[in-house]
């Protein structure tokens, strides 16, 4: 079984439109956890999400708690720099919460063999058959196989060392030097690894938030050459929806679609609607529509405009870290 952690800050519709795409289009058997935190008005649009998903037994919800110490981060302090990091993130912090023991536990107690992170604004749009073979593979290499589902050929740059292997990819990603999606070892969003084998290398690692867990995680691991065998589907399977930014830790850019407009027309029993385009070769994208459905009725809140062009623009195969003016 795999499990699947999602991580979501104030952004319940975006989440229930993931959860609604899972659903729809990820066949594997699968366990979700939602990992969450929240503010203000926002703690009532999970709540509604916690009413609406309660007879999915496989779909739980585990809320990040203000702790004045992670004890997880006792293995973590193995550097000066570890110890800085705890004490600006975690120690005595008023923010300090417990993300890192608690992503920790639920990897550990799930009973899956194998386990994937989802953020909040990413969707499934194509059904996700992951090959036996694949399986196998990241079983007899636990410390260095993964399969990530938003690359695949249809993507811009894919490079030309991807090895197909009947009904997927297989790489090293330790090939190229430059960072792009095919030389990334650790990421956040849709890569399978084993359970194991990745907790492993978290246990020794700081991290306090989806964002420093990746950026850190990647720098860990990649120092180390772990990870090293990359697999993915032929065509991506997985997208991000660039539709606005919680997260002060990073400045990819964004639409502005505020997170509080779209929380309050949630708890008014609207859902989401997004129109993707029909050619996928960005794993971000801008929708070409958003909408907000309720009782049949759709109401249009966002087209493609100049903004989104450029938005869209600036998200390269890389990952784009500029901020947008």
């Amino acid at each position: 079984m795999i499990l699947n952690v999602i991580f979501s800050y104030n952004r319940a519709v975006q989440l229930d439109y993931l959860l609604q795409s899972s659903l729809r289009h990820f066949k594997a058997d699968a366990k979700l956890v939602i990992l969450y935190h929240t503010t203000g008005v926002h703690q009532q649009g999970y709540e509604l999400l916690k009413k609406k998903y309660a007879g999915y037994q496989h779909i739980s919800f585990v809320e990040r708690k203000h702790v004045f110490f992670d004890f997880s981060y006792i293995h973590a302090l193995n550097t000066e720099r570890d110890w800085e990091f705890f004490k600006e993130k975690n120690l005595f912090k008023k923010n300090g919460d417990n993300f890192k023991g608690a992503l920790q536990k639920i990897i550990k107690n799930s009973g899956c063999e194998f386990v994937m992170f989802c953020t909040d604004d990413s969707i499934f749009f194509k059904d996700v058959h992951i090959p036996d073979e694949v399986l196998d593979i990241i079983r007899n290499n636990p410390e260095n196989a993964s399969y990530r589902l938003y690359v695949g050929d249809n993507l811009e740059g894919h490079p030309d060392y991807l090895e197909k292997k009947g009904d997927y990819y297989q790489w090293d990603y330790y090939t190229d030097t430059e960072v792009h999606h095919w030389s990334y070892p650790f990421a956040v969003d849709g890569t399978i690894y084993h359970s194991e084998g990745l907790l492993k290398h978290l246990k020794p690692l700081s991290y306090h938030n989806p964002v420093t867990l990746e950026d850190r995680g990647f720098s860990y691991i990649r120092y180390r050459k772990l990870f090293g065998i990359g697999m993915s589907p032929i065509h991506s399977q997985l997208l991000a929806t660039k539709l606005n930014r919680v997260s002060v830790d990073s400045l990819n850019p964004t639409l502005h679609i505020q997170p509080d407009f779209l929380n309050e027309k949630f708890l008014e029993g609207y859902t989401l609607d997004l129109v993707i385009p029909e050619h996928i070769d960005n794993s971000n994208i801008v929708p070409s529509e958003i909408y907000l459905v309720k009782d049949g009725v759709r109401e249009l809140i966002y087209s493609m405009d100049e903004q989104g062009k450029k938005v869209q623009g600036l998200l390269g195969i890389e990952g784009s870290k500029e901020q947008l003016e």
